[in-house]
């Protein structure tokens, strides 16, 4: 056999990938660096959950977004603690840049419904830690909607907790954002949180935006869910009787027409005709509280069950005169 030959039969029984230029001493830990650059690699290559897999996510966030304030915190929280968990443990793994986004959106949005539903059952340390982590999560994308979503959980969170100031300050960030599946919901916040605090021209003002904001149908969206004219009247209703509004009964009695019974909804419209009943008939009242205190017995909500001890408050004070008042929410 010919030299030539006899080289070409040598290199086939040769290892292809140990080549004889490779066989040199590793003084420089190249090597073990591409052993490990292998593992990386195939980690990229498997780390990105299936599309099935994502889907699945975006249609469990709607579905958390449609039940976040009808079903008891009790039965979402053990599967939207257990959703959660698996993100952020995808997210530790070397994930696609596309699919990271994705992942990242999506714990931006379960960590939102953990802080909700934290500060509605009254773990405060827990709610400011989901929000804190909702933020975070929006400041890594260019999406204007989780980040007005985060900054709405500021306000209940500061509302829940009696800083009135600072949930203000929170709801008009959180309505600066300018989203327009978002504008219901921040405005609502914004006439809840101005009617509580007294403010006669904000609530007006505010009103103004609530009852301006645009019309969303036909999109699934992550976060609260969809703003409706049921939540407009309970939130108009709240705010004219707190602020004693000539109107506010009628107000009140529209809201309990048209919420379902059972519902926080139905709630927060009984806690409004309980108010501008208190002073005229404290035994109705009474009744509408029960009634209230059913609902909570149902679904727990620090945000009403606060309502409720505000509207006993009423029934065992003294009535307080005010001058009617004629403009704005009437």
């Amino acid at each position: 056999m010919c030299a030539a030959g006899r080289e070409v039969e040598g290199m086939q029984g040769m290892d292809a990938v140990e080549l004889p230029g490779a066989q040199v001493p590793d003084r420089f830990g190249l090597s073990a660096a591409a052993r490990a650059a292998a593992m990386i690699s195939r980690e990229i290559a498997y780390a990105d959950p299936d599309p099935l897999a994502l889907s699945e996510f975006d249609d469990r966030l709607y579905r958390y977004a449609t039940t976040l304030l009808s079903v008891s915190p009790t039965s979402l929280l053990g599967p939207i603690v257990g959703d959660w968990r698996r993100v952020q443990a995808a997210l530790a793994r070397r994930l696609s840049p596309a699919v990271h986004i994705e992942l990242t959106r999506v714990a931006g949005y379960l960590s939102f419904y953990l802080g909700v539903l934290s500060a509605d059952t009254g773990a405060d340390t827990s709610a400011r830690r989901f929000a804190t982590l909702t933020e975070q999560f929006a400041a890594q994308l260019d999406d204007r909607l989780l980040t007005g979503t985060s900054r709405s959980l500021d306000a209940a969170i500061a509302f829940a907790d009696g800083r009135l100031d600072a949930a203000r300050a929170a709801a008009a960030r959180a309505a600066a954002v300018e989203h327009p599946y978002l504008h219901g919901w921040a405005a609502a916040a914004e006439v809840t949180l101005a009617a509580a605090a007294g403010d006669e021209s904000g609530v007006d003002a505010a009103l103004t935006r609530l009852r301006d904001r645009p019309v969303v149908r036909g999109l699934r969206h992550p976060g609260w869910p969809a703003f409706d004219d049921v939540r407009e009247a309970c939130v108009v209703a709240d705010a004219m009787a707190r602020l004693q509004v000539p109107g506010a009964r009628s107000a009140a009695w529209r809201a309990v027409a048209i919420t379902t019974p059972g519902t926080l909804e139905r709630g927060w419209a009984l806690a409004a005709l309980a108010t501008t009943l208190v002073n005229h008939d404290p035994a109705t009242a009474g009744g509408v509280l029960d009634e209230m205190v059913a609902i909570l017995d149902a679904r727990p909500s620090r945000l009403l069950a606060t309502r409720v001890h505000e509207v006993l408050l009423l029934i065992s004070s003294p009535p307080v005169d005010r001058a009617p008042r004629t403009a704005g929410a009437s």
